[in-house]
């Protein structure tokens, strides 16, 4: 039974590999020998492409696909053997037979489908955190919190965004009144919005006055919104409301208020967010990436060269070099994860070997090892 189970085991191994690569056998010539190998790659790249864009009737420029895939032909081939080689009346040519990372090929072919599309896909996701700073405890309460965070909620989701769950949310807001004000340290609730993959925080804080009626309470909240970009760790905009509620009961009058002055902080936000959004698909968010030990300026001009060819990569720049480090700055579409990948994609084309040691907001560290 055992025996059994461990060549299922490996059956289910097998066609799991083979779904994420593919193996073809390409020619390449050239003048010499390291010529035509890369030619080689290049065309066993090419089959790949052929073969997602034929099975998708995904049209792409030609051009654009010379640029940001075909001359990364090397990262793709994950291995390969030389199965004849030989010299030919022009130089040399060699046949390989190479394995393709087709999941890698794909995903980014469906990133140029994306850009040429110039298409938006779907809402962002908001982490929605409450400051708990107020001094005054009767606007800690926990019915009143969780009525002005169903609100701000509420709003949002009737636009269709996405909203981090309430109990990520609430963990935040009691580490930073232990820890931090939001004023203070941007960086914490931008790298904190990141950790639950939200592109913005919606931090927001509550003051207010409760007044004795003629026939009951009622009540004058301030509230005060800033919303965040995580990636950039950078306020986007900071909106002020004020909402007054009434009722039997101090509690009633609050509920009112906390509620309706929850879904009217959100309302002058949405157009700021949704452009600034909408800018940073069509045209990515602005990163920054420190290179530990390399500083010689033929390899910046290598790394930015290619690391710009990448399909969501766009402007990539030195900007400051000394001391053994490099800084750029680079336009990128994509999510962090995906500028990660390709910081150590490009670096494994160069023949370097990279480590992320630190990364806060829109600014990641590496050390060449």
């Amino acid at each position: 039974m055992k025996r059994i189970l461990s060549l299922v085991i490996c059956l289910m191994l097998v066609s799991v590999t083979a779904a994420f690569a593919a193996k073809v056998t390409a020619t390449g010539e050239g003048p010499n020998k390291e010529t035509a190998l890369a030619t080689a790659m290049r065309r066993a790249v090419e089959q790949g492409v052929g073969a997602f864009v034929k099975s998708d009737t995904t049209v792409i420029d030609s051009a654009l696909v010379d640029d940001k895939i075909l001359s990364h032909s090397r990262g793709y081939v994950t291995s390969y053997k030389i199965i004849r080689e030989g010299k030919t009346e022009d130089g040399f040519a060699v046949t390989i037979s190479a394995t393709v990372d087709s999941k890698l090929l794909k995903g980014d072919i469906d990133a140029l489908t994306i850009l040429r599309k110039n298409a938006v896909v779907g809402n962002p996701r908001i982490l929605v955190a409450f400051s708990n700073k107020s001094k005054d405890k009767l606007f800690k309460d926990k019915e009143f919190t969780e009525e002005i965070y169903n609100g701000i909620v509420e709003a949002l989701t009737d636009k269709q965004f996405r909203v981090v769950d309430k109990a990520s949310a609430e963990r935040f807001s009691m580490q930073q009144a232990e820890t931090h004000e939001i004023d203070v340290d941007l960086n914490r609730a931008a790298a904190y919005g990141l950790k639950y993959h939200a592109e913005y925080t919606l931090f927001y804080n509550v003051s207010g006055v409760v007044r004795e009626g003629a026939i009951g309470k009622s009540v004058l909240l301030n509230v005060k919104t800033q919303l965040i970009d995580n990636t950039r760790s950078q306020v986007i905009t900071s909106k002020k409301v004020e909402q007054t509620g009434m009722g039997q009961t101090v509690d009633q009058a609050l509920e009112k208020a906390a509620r309706d002055g929850g879904r009217k902080i959100v309302n002058p936000m949405i157009d700021v967010l949704s452009r600034h959004w909408m800018e940073m698909q069509q045209n990515g968010a602005l990163y920054t990436i420190i290179l530990d030990g390399v500083e010689d300026p033929e390899e910046i001009a290598q790394f930015t060269e290619m690391f710009e060819k990448f399909p969501l990569a766009s402007g990539a720049r030195e900007v400051e070099s000394g001391g053994g480090k490099t800084t750029f700055e680079a336009s990128y579409k994509g999510k962090r994860d995906q500028l990660d990948r390709d910081v150590l994609r490009t670096a494994k084309e160069l023949g370097w070997t990279m480590k992320k040691i630190r990364a806060e907001g829109a600014r990641s560290t590496w050390k060449k090892q």
